[in-house]
């Protein structure tokens, strides 16, 4: 794995462990400290923050599952200067995408990834990818995220508990970036990207199955990473407190 990919994903995984393993007066304390939303624009320090805090387990796995994949592809093509400078500003402009449209406090690497993603999307869409646990296009899997998140992005975030409008803002971020900095290869991407979704809209119902699949099985690894993660936090909990 790519060392700064690697590198976040630790460092993510040990920020949760270490606020899970708080009693629940301080946890909530700290993770209200540390999330961002509209009111606390001031305090720029949430910003940033804000990014490396997850509300629970499944956010924190569905997120470094996503890293991982995306992650990766964007190190290795483009090297970890621009790996970062896409990784946090998309998370940045995500948040502030956010605050536009909500005063809920949230939290979540949400559009850093989303920032990735729109990057790897145009720079190797048709880099085979087992997120789902069957190989498929990179760029197949990016719109699949896409369309769901357009479609969920009119739900308010009180509804839901999903800032979606910092996934879009991330994952516009990330693309524009990558277009400026790899403008021939990106627009080569945008092309396949567009027979992709042809692709998709013929062939949905073979690839709907595949993804539901993968989608049931993801649910259980998430369901097993959770009992570990709070396990471990536990663990923390009788040692630090």
């Amino acid at each position: 794995m790519a060392n700064l990919t690697k590198a976040l994903i630790i460092a993510n995984v040990i920020v949760f462990l270490v606020i899970f393993s708080m009693p629940d007066e301080l946890l909530q304390q700290t993770s209200d400290t540390l999330a961002f939303s509209s009111g606390s624009v001031l305090e720029v320090w949430r910003l940033f923050t804000s990014l490396f805090v997850h509300a629970n387990a499944s956010h924190l796995f569905f997120n470094m599952l996503a890293l991982f994949f995306f992650g990766r592809v964007v190190e290795e093509e483009l090297g970890k200067k621009k790996f970062i400078i896409i990784y946090f500003l998309s998370g940045l402009v995500g948040n502030l995408a956010y605050g536009l449209t909500s005063s809920i406090p949230a939290v979540g690497a949400s559009g850093c990834i989303f920032g990735i993603m729109g990057a790897s999307m145009l720079i190797k869409p048709k880099e085979m990818i087992k997120l789902y646990l069957i190989p498929l296009p990179l760029g197949l899997i990016a719109i699949l995220y896409i369309i769901s998140q357009a479609a969920l992005a009119v739900v308010p975030m009180s509804e839901t508990g999903i800032a979606y409008m910092a996934h879009i803002g991330g994952l516009v971020t990330g693309a524009l970036i990558v277009l400026y900095y790899e403008t021939r290869n990106s627009m080569k991407g945008i092309g396949f990207m567009i027979l992709l979704l042809v692709l998709l809209i013929a062939l949905w119902p073979i690839i709907g199955f595949v993804v539901g699949i993968g989608e049931s099985v993801l649910s259980v690894i998430d369901f097993i990473v959770g009992i570990v993660l709070y396990g471990a936090s536990k663990l923390l909990l009788s040692w630090i407190w």
